[in-house]
């Protein structure tokens, strides 16, 4: 009697029959065929109706899957039967019972009954449901089971086969399917999974996208923009020393244990992944197979999303954005793009900051500099006025600094003198600073589009030796410009240490040639007094010299590597060389290797709004913005308290005074002079201020 209530129980309780059939399959193999029937007769009756809600066949299928492998044989047929019913009745399904298939089949999949390929195919098809909460548990289950398939080794007949699956799945006539897939392959290019060319072709196709979220999602991602940025799981830190501790003043269990040894597993995991070496991705606009050809496309589809207004203003923004950074990346020719954005390069138009960061962006030397000039033009007539506001006039001259930085052809020398004499100065030394960073720019590339007065000493100087710039000209290096002065570098540094080394020796050893060494210190500064009178002749020899030193540096590079700390180093002394041409001093100065001084890029590849406003002035705070700067500041102290505590309490300006000003400094003051010595013209003035005060009491 006993054994048929257990029986009967176990019917009815399937976890508690789900562990005893793990533990012992043989003795529970009757109750598990009883389940199995009645799963059959559920299904029978469930493919009458499948849109019916059934609890009861929910449980069943939640059990089969966790003691299917006890039975291989005898549910053969159960993972598949289950991949029918969502692949044909997934969009009708109740959302539970839905739910409860798509978990079921994750365990068989991690028992290894179904096999990847198949299982994610379907799952990308489920992407069609209406069911936020399924999209978002097939999301993470896809991008985690491609990551694990792909830890050891590139599992490339896997990829491949999904790389097909999601082409087709972004032509897909539901919307919401091919966001959803296109967001896939955007997670797993960024976790370095699938970063190969024929992905980011595949998101490229979606750019042009009919859909104007999946073109917002295919265009962000080739910006670096994360639109959707969801929360990556991170492990709390481990205090292991406090686990420690504790396992000492507390009683020693086995789950204690086994918690500790777990956390120094999580650690010594986290230290591996931090020893891993780190796997370089190329920028996703390198990896596009046709630039100029999707360029092209991109813009057309532009021009049609504008004239219609299909797209919303902040997509068609993103799509410049692209536009422009696809052509100065592979400095592709676009001419048509130029006269496409002048119409949007007015004051008044709506993130026209952005756009102007957008369009010289997009400028490189190879462009025609007639294509250019009428950008020059609208800037130039709708910005740089005198009567515009300051913050309009810094932006104006900005972008017309980074458009000359790139296409130094593309000004005349006319409308430059003009910008220079009507804003160099200027009330606003914003504006001040903006054209004086053009000015400089124009020192530098071709001094000789400026006045006379503009030029500098500098510039003046070496203007013979000033080069314009011509169109489609490229510069071929020989050699690594500042190689000498690395060289020359390290023989005064190798020399400084030695120096060094020798005065930290026996101070007798030193004196030994000490006749010699002050000849030649004699000699030296009559070779300087000589070289104050230089001839041509003299000239002539240190050119020669320069170029014997050149030389040495060219056969100095087929022999070395040059290490980053080199190229740093190259570029503090071209710095440090350029300050002592500027300035005019000779002196050569040790430059220390904890200097941490570097120059910034000549050209930035990429451009935003921040960029052309640097010079502007940020307007002071309100009222309300202070008041709340104040209460900020007052919190976590007591009202009208000192920060110093109680015992010291703040005093007032009287005690202060008394106390620790000097005598000199209050000696002026009224309360400190003696009536004595005040004089008449002061007297008059208190009696008059006493007569006047005691009048107006009266009245």
């Amino acid at each position: 009697m006993g054994r048929k209530n257990r029986g009967s129980t176990l019917i009815q309780n399937l976890p508690q029959l789900q562990n005893l059939i793990k533990r012992d399959p043989i003795s529970y193999k009757d109750e598990f065929f009883r389940q199995w029937r009645h799963y059959e007769s559920q299904l029978a009756i469930f493919q009458l109706k499948p849109e019916s809600e059934s609890e009861e066949f929910g449980e069943l299928i939640t059990f089969l899957s966790h003691v299917s492998n006890c039975y291989p044989k005898e549910t053969t047929e159960f993972p598949q039967q289950i991949i029918d019913i969502l692949s044909q009745h997934y969009m009708i399904l109740s959302p539970d019972l839905r739910k409860t298939m798509v978990q079921a089949l994750i365990l068989l999949k991690n028992k290894d009954v179904v096999s990847t390929a198949n299982l994610l195919s379907l799952f990308f098809t489920l992407f069609r449901c209406k069911d936020k909460l399924l999209r978002t548990l097939l999301h993470t289950y896809i991008v985690t089971d491609i990551k694990n398939s792909n830890a050891k080794h590139k599992n490339n007949k896997l990829n491949k086969t999904l790389q097909n699956f999601m082409f087709k799945m972004l032509n897909d006539t539901d919307d919401i399917a091919a966001r959803e897939s296109l967001k896939v392959m955007i997670d797993l290019y960024r976790k370095n999974i699938w970063n190969d060319e024929k992905t980011v072709n595949i998101i490229a196709q979606a750019c042009l996208s009919k859909t104007q979220k999946i073109a917002a999602t295919a265009v962000a991602f080739f910006l670096g923009v994360n639109n959707n940025k969801e929360e990556e799981e991170e492990e709390e830190d481990i205090d292991i020393g406090y686990m420690k501790r504790t396992m000492k003043i507390t009683k020693k269990t086995k789950s204690k244990q086994a918690q500790m040894e777990r956390a120094l597993t999580t650690l010594k995991k986290k230290e591996r992944q931090r020893n891993k070496a780190e796997v370089f991705n190329f920028s996703a606009l390198h990896l596009i197979n046709d630039p100029q050809g999707f360029t092209e496309k991109l813009f057309s589809r532009l021009k049609q999303v504008t004239s219609t207004s299909e797209f919303s203003f902040e997509v068609r923004v993103q799509m410049i954005n692209l536009i422009s950074r696809l052509i100065g990346v592979h400095k592709l020719i676009l001419l048509n793009f130029y006269t496409f954005i002048i119409k949007y390069l007015v004051p008044h138009q709506r993130d026209v900051t952005q756009i102007l960061a957008y369009t010289a962006q997009s400028i490189h030397d190879l462009i025609p500099p007639d294509a250019i000039e009428p950008i020059v033009e609208a800037i130039s007539n709708n910005f740089l006025w005198t009567n515009c506001a300051s913050e309009v006039i810094i932006v104006g001259l900005n972008s017309l600094r980074e458009i000359c930085n790139r296409a130094p052809l593309s000004m005349n020398e006319r409308l430059l003198q003009s910008l220079v004499a009507d804003f160099k100065i200027h009330q606003d030394s914003g504006v001040t600073a903006a054209a004086k960073s053009l000015i400089s720019l124009y020192r530098e590339i071709n001094p000789e589009m400026l006045k006379k007065k503009d030029r500098g000493k500098i510039a003046s100087i070496n203007l013979k030796d000033i080069k314009a710039p011509q169109y489609g000209e490229v510069k071929i290096n020989d050699t690594v410009e500042g190689m000498d002065l690395l060289m020359k570098y390290e023989k005064k540094k190798e020399e400084k240490e030695n120096n060094e080394n020798n005065d930290n020796e026996d101070p007798g050893e030193g004196w030994e040639g000490w006749e010699v060494d002050s000849e030649a210190e004699v000699f030296s500064d009559e070779n300087d007094e000589i070289q104050d009178e230089e001839t041509e002749e003299d000239k002539a020899e240190k050119e020669r010299i320069k170029m014997i030193e050149k030389k040495k540096a060219t056969e100095e590079l087929t022999t070395r590597i040059l290490t980053d700390e080199d190229f740093n180093k190259l570029k503090r002394l071209r710095h440090h060389e350029e300050i002592k041409r500027m300035t005019g001093n000779k002196e050569d100065e040790y430059i220390s290797d904890s200097s941490e001084e570097e120059d910034e890029d000549e050209k930035k590849e990429y451009l935003d709004a921040d960029d052309l406003t640097v010079h502007i002035k940020r307007k002071k705070s309100d009222y309300a913005e202070r008041i709340e700067s104040i209460k900020r500041g007052r919190e976590g102290r007591e009202k009208f308290g000192s920060r110093k505590g109680k015992e010291r309490a703040s005093v007032t300006n009287a005690e202060k005074a008394k106390k620790n000003k000097a005598f000199m400094m209050v000696v002026h003051k009224r309360s400190v002079q003696n009536k004595a010595k005040k004089s008449l013209r002061e007297k008059q003035k208190i009696l008059r201020a006493h007569i006047k005060k005691q009048k107006m009491k009266l009245k």
